[in-house]
Order: structure tokens, then C-alpha cells, then sequence
């Protein structure tokens, strides 16, 4: 599967923006504003929702200029706590007879760019015990889990299987309104999941539930074990199952996976690939 990082990646992972405008946002959550008048306008990123994102801001400019900008062009990188509003750039006018111009692009993705992941903390699968369910494609699964998704684990089960939480957090974003999948990219954007920020700024991702198959809603707290929703076959899927990994964001709407070990047993370690056919 591609996860809210390949939904453009699907999401998340993720989102750009052009204008010349006061201000544009994406989903009512990352927005960029412009104050002030053509000859000198002043750049502020902000977040309208109360978990972290990371912004990616770039401006190209006539006549304008900053000592930030280098030639003509400037491009800064910001992580945005829940509700914040910050300036990041404030362009004066070369020659004040003279026209400017500006144009200006973002890009954001969920979570901390400099999150660093607890790599001695043990999750629990994602499932309860008596659930049948077997490890169809782990890390480096030939099929899908490459790149941003290098680090990701598919566990086949029969749909409405309980999904658990692996690990304690809070509920960041939540999606459960598709029905639509299959074993092409171009579902990718069917895909229903539930996002959970852990203590350390990575989000434990589930994907392919059911429709209305969630069963948390945005700002619950969680603990590991707790049920946070039912598996499906929604999104890029070939057949039923469900994507778990953990995710750190990145610079210009990117994202990437990183290695994690569940619990217990410590041959579990999903470190290669088991199977082609889930995504």
C-alpha cells in the first residue's frame, strides 16, 4: 500500500499549493498567509489543528528581495506545533519605481521532521490473539514496501477484523468513507486509515479498514490494545488486509518510514518481505 505519504501519497505525504493571493490552505489544516501589499509582502505558515505538521515554504520573486533569497528564490522548511502562526519571510522592494512580483508554493506533511523515533520501545501487533492473520509482505516486500514505505508490515485478515493499537498516542487523523479498492495506484486514494501520533512525534499508520470502519475519532487518547477500528480492503489492496508502520515527516511534503520491532517474540522483526500480493 502507499500511506498518507504517497497520497500526495496519498496523502498524506503530500499536498502543494500555488497562488498570488492572500493565503491558501489545504484540508483547513496547513495554510500559508500573505500580509501587506505587492511591494511588500509578508509570508507567515500556520497550522489551524492541534497536531504538529511540516512545512515547506517556496517563494520566487521580482523585484523583491530578502537576505534569505538566493537568487530570486527562497525556500525555508518549518515544523508548526498544533495552532501556530509563524513569519517566515518579509520582502522589501528593489527599486520602489518598478513592478513586483512574487509567486509562491507549499507543501506539508503530518507530524515532526525531527521526531526521533524510541527504538527501544516494543509494539504490539496490531491485532488481538485469536485473530488469524499472517505476515503477507514486511520490510523491503518486493511489491510495495520501498522507499518512504521501506518499513512497513501487511498482515492478511478477513475483513471487519478488530484492529488494535500498537502503541499509546493520540488520535491525529482519522478516514472511513470509502468503499472502493483494488490492486492498482490508482485507489490509492480510497484508501481508509486511522493516524496515531506516538510520545516521540512518529505516527503509528493503519490502512484499509472498512468503510466506517473506524472506531476512534480525532483527539481520542489511546493505549496500546485498544480497538481503534475494523480492517477492509479499501485504497491500493489486493486483497484483505492491514498496513501498519510507523512514519516520520520530511521536508517539501515527504515522509519516511521508520524500522520498528513488535514485542515478545523477537524473531517477529519484520525485516523482509514474505509475500507479493498485499500493498
Amino acid at each position: 500500500m502507499l500511506s498518507r505519504a504517497v497520497f500526495p501519497f496519498l496523502f498524506l505525504m503530500l499536498w502543494s499549493s500555488f497562488s498570488q493571493a492572500k493565503g491558501y490552505c489545504v484540508e483547513q489544516w496547513a495554510c500559508v498567509e500573505i500580509d501587506g501589499p505587492q511591494s511588500h509582502p509578508e509570508f507567515y505558515l500556520v497550522n489551524k489543528k492541534a497536531f504538529p505538521i511540516t512545512m515547506t515554504l517556496t517563494v520566487t520573486a521580482k523585484n523583491l528581495r530578502s537576505e534569505d533569497m538566493i537568487a530570486r528564490r527562497y525556500v525555508e522548511t518549518r515544523v508548526l506545533n498544533g495552532n501556530d502562526r509563524i513569519k517566515v519571510l518579509d520582502l522589501e522592494p528593489q527599486h520602489e519605481s518598478r513592478r513586483s512580483h512574487y509567486n509562491y508554493a507549499f507543501d506539508w506533511a503530518l507530524g515532526n521532521m525531527y521526531a526521533e523515533h524510541n527504538d527501544a520501545y516494543r509494539y504490539r501487533l496490531p491485532f488481538g490473539e485469536s485473530a488469524k492473520s499472517r505476515l503477507v509482505q514486511g520490510f523491503n516486500g518486493s511489491f510495495s514496501h520501498r522507499g518512504s514505505s521501506r518499513y512497513a508490515v501487511d498482515f492478511a485478515m478477513p475483513v471487519g477484523t478488530p484492529v488494535l493499537a500498537a502503541r499509546d498516542g493520540v488520535v491525529m487523523d482519522v478516514v472511513e468513507k470509502h468503499n472502493r479498492g483494488g490492486a492498482s495506484r490508482r485507489y490509492a486514494r480510497y484508501a481508509n486509515y486511522v493516524i496515531i501520533i506516538h510520545d516521540d512525534g512518529t505516527t503509528g499508520e493503519y490502512y484499509h479498514l472498512r468503510k466506517n470502519g473506524a472506531a476512534v475519532v480525532v483527539g481520542d487518547k489511546v493505549e496500546a490494545g485498544d480497538l481503534i477500528g475494523y480492517s477492509g480492503n479499501t485504497g491500493f489492496s489486493s486483497l484483505p488486509h492491514l498496513h501498519f508502520a510507523v512514519y516520520r515527516a520530511k521536508s517539501h511534503g515527504k515522509f519516511e518510514s521508520v524500522p520498528f520491532r513488535f514485542e515478545g517474540d523477537e524473531q517477529r522483526r519484520p525485516r523482509f518481505g514474505y509475500g507479493n500480493r498485499a500493498n
